[in-house]
């Protein structure tokens, strides 16, 4: 995968202004999110300033995280593998089901660590040897206090490693596609002999890789994940009439149309300057397909958050909730992102 010097411009730029513009943005709704207030329409707009803030923040961390280098970008994912899905657990537990949370924690930064590797069947076969492993110590399983091994345990375990380590590990492998030379992307926006490049050329000779066309793929699926859903919450509120489905009742078909304009519009956006075959098309098949799987992924964790009986997940995030409650929209697009990455867009290569 390599795309040419114009189209590296291109695609680069935005991260660069989007980080910026999260940053100071953080500067006049920050100080505010947090003061005590005491009426009702203060303490609504403090929410509103603390989740402007939390997502300010998170824009320009993640921003900077998906441009780390890989082994970076995987410790963080394994730091929210393990929250995350220890919030999914706890939650298995408090409706009466014991899963072995500790092996399945193991089993998902076990996926996302094979997913570094450039042998796909070191990839293929870590998702099969871990749940043979969990499978055979729930049959063994003899803890104090824990009742005897269910089918509800076993369940919801393999729940766990499917839905927090084998499908979100493609995020990885998506990653490590078409790794770039920190000086060929340096060298577009400040010349070779400038202070600042001394770091990204020290990294280079070290061989850390910060950038690559897998992670502004990322990048870019990330962001139309986000407009997506900034985009069906103020259409569902403005026009938002026909309820979507049962599971969440504040959805509506209008707020999913809105939502699925404006993921289709920015993978369009982005699909013309990455250089993408036939951009407009393969733009708006992937935003179409990043905004439906999102949405498969945020009415899942609706599913068991309810059935758990809780509002949010955790408390880790003020405003927005537990990490979970964050992540929930991106969990199942990555295999399906990289998928069409990898071959989808391949065919249309040759059909341009």
């Amino acid at each position: 995968m390599g795309l040419p010097a114009d189209a590296l411009f291109r695609s680069t730029l935005p991260p660069v202004l989007v980080v910026g513009i999260c940053l100071l943005a953080m500067v006049p709704t920050g100080a505010r999110a947090f003061l005590p207030v005491d009426t009702d329409e203060l303490k609504s707009k403090r929410q509103l300033r603390r989740r402007v803030f939390t997502g300010c923040m998170l824009g320009a961390t993640v921003s900077l995280w998906i441009f780390s280098g890989t082994w970076s970008f995987l410790a963080v994912f394994a730091w929210m593998a393990v929250v995350a899905q220890n919030e999914y657990y706890y939650m298995a537990r408090q409706n009466g089901v014991y899963p072995t949370w500790k092996l399945g924690l193991l089993g998902s930064i076990s996926m996302y660590i094979a997913a570094c590797s450039g042998d796909p069947i070191v990839r293929d076969a870590m998702f099969p040897l871990v749940g043979s492993i969990i499978i055979i110590y729930l049959l063994l399983r003899q803890e104090k206090n824990t009742p005897p091994t269910t089918m509800n345990d076993v369940a919801t375990t393999f729940m766990g490693i499917y839905y927090f380590g084998y499908m979100p590990s493609f995020w990885i492998r998506l990653r490590c596609l078409g790794v770039m030379a920190p000086s060929r992307v340096l060298g577009l926006f400040l010349p070779a002999t400038t202070v600042a490049s001394a770091p990204l050329q020290l990294a280079e000779r070290m061989g850390v890789d910060f950038f690559s066309i897998g992670a502004l793929v990322q990048w870019w699926t990330m962001v139309s994940i986000v407009s997506a859903d900034v985009a069906a919450y103020f259409a569902g509120k403005r026009w938002g009439a026909t309820p979507l489905i049962k599971i969440s009742p504040k959805k509506t078909w209008e707020g999913l149309l809105g939502g699925c304009l404006a993921s289709m519009l920015c993978s369009a956006l982005g699909a013309t300057l990455m250089g993408w075959p036939l951009p407009i098309l393969s733009g708006v098949l992937y935003g179409l397909l990043c905004a439906m799987m999102a949405l498969v992924g945020d009415l899942t964790i609706s599913l068991l958050k309810r059935s758990a009986g809780v509002k949010d997940t955790g408390r880790l995030l003020p405003g927005h909730g537990g990490l979970l409650d964050r992540l929930d929209s991106y969990l199942l697009v990555s295999a399906p992102a990289y998928f069409f990455i990898k071959f989808v867009l391949d065919r249309m290569r040759v059909l341009a």
